[in-house]
């Protein structure tokens, strides 16, 4: 495995240290999660963001990018999947990157869930209150 380049670790073969990293930043979304939420935390091959960048015309160097790690945090529950992903040349930045991602976007729906939820209550509250001035 001494050839291969960092990205194209194994999950299950990662050191102690990294293991215990990845367990201590999934504890934050234990708020967001049920008992039937599958997390998956999954090393990518950062070469495939290449076609990415290309396509958005942004500037990118091979070499560079060939020794990060894009590490991915994905969510399932039922048919429902949500993911983000973290890019960066150390490993541990790559897996707080993506869970800061993640949390972000469980932030909006959870943010949007409870305003609509509101809505509905103030509606409602309304039409229980039938007078009219």
């Amino acid at each position: 495995m001494p050839n291969l380049p960092k990205p194209q670790i194994q999950m299950s073969d990662t050191d102690p240290e990294v293991k215990s990293y990845i367990y201590q930043q999934l504890l934050e979304f234990e708020p967001y999660v049920t008992q039937d939420t599958t997390v998956a935390v999954l090393s990518r091959d950062p070469m495939k963001m290449k076609l990415r960048y290309e396509s958005e015309g942004r500037f990118f160097d091979a070499n560079q990018l060939k020794n990060m790690y894009r590490i991915a945090i994905v969510l399932k529950e039922g048919e429902t999947k949500l993911q983000a992903e973290g890019l960066h040349e150390d490993i541990f930045e790559a897996i707080r990157l993506a869970k800061e991602k993640l949390l972000k976007k469980l932030s909006a729906i959870q943010d949007s869930v409870v305003s609509n939820q509101e809505r509905v209550d103030q509606i409602n509250t309304a039409l229980q209150n039938n007078q009219l001035h």
